[in-house]
């Protein structure tokens, strides 16, 4: 039964390779550098390796362009916007993953303050942040300044994820300061209801208006910190 299992896995995996290997194929014969980079970035998703990627993919296409121009079927310009796709598709693939390498490498800590018992929308940041590669650690509701510095000096995140839906700056920043006392660079994203509009101009500090933007805001921090 569990070779049938690893079978019919092993299948579907070949079978979602030829699928993005012929949207890849498509994409760069249509000239669509669009759908090209749609076609790697759902392989990506899909968990295909670099190498699977470059050589089932992309050099096939690649194959079949050069195999289609020697027969006459394309043009030399048609031939030449496909290499050009490809040399795009790679940078952006390798920029992909060296984004996603980087990720596995970062913690990411996640905490309502002191008060505050909403944490719908952090526990949906949590699982963004989580499955773009981020390391995650939920401390939950209610986390007492101190109790919050004492996590961050455990675990040691290079980014702390703070929701306020209840008015009451002083709360956040008290959080920010204790965690500051020992571990000064580490950044913090704020987003709820009445997060800190203006500390957005805090060095390591950034406001998220919406969940869907977290990771993001979470990389240009981390990039930031990279980069000092």
């Amino acid at each position: 039964m569990s070779h049938d299992r690893e079978h019919g896995s092993r299948g579907s995996r070949q079978e979602k390779v030829r699928e993005l290997a012929q949207a890849f194929a498509s994409a760069l014969l249509s000239g669509d550098e669009i759908a090209a980079e749609s076609t790697i970035r759902e392989a990506m998703d899909a968990s295909l390796t670099t190498s699977e990627i470059d050589e089932q993919l992309i050099a096939t296409a690649l194959w079949r362009v050069g195999e289609l121009w020697e027969r006459g079927e394309i043009t030399v310009a048609d031939e030449h916007i496909a290499t050009e796709i490809s040399l795009r598709v790679v940078a952006l693939q390798r920029e992909a993953q060296r984004v996603a390498d980087a990720r596995l490498r970062r913690r990411v800590m996640l905490a309502a303050p002191a008060g505050e018992l909403h944490v719908v929308a952090l526990r949906m940041v949590a699982n963004l942040v989580r499955a773009a590669g981020y390391e995650t650690i939920m401390l939950g509701p209610d986390v007492p300044a101190d109790a919050l510095a004492a996590a961050a000096r455990h675990h040691e995140p290079d980014v702390i994820c703070l929701s306020s839906t209840m008015p009451g700056r002083d709360r956040l920043l008290s959080a920010i300061d204790a965690v500051r006392a020992h571990r000064p660079s580490t950044g913090f994203v704020i987003g709820g209801r009445d997060p800190m509009a203006e500390e957005h101009m805090r060095p390591q500090i950034r406001v998220c208006r919406r969940v869907s933007e977290a990771v993001e805001t979470v990389d240009a921090i981390v990039q930031r910190a990279s980069q000092n």
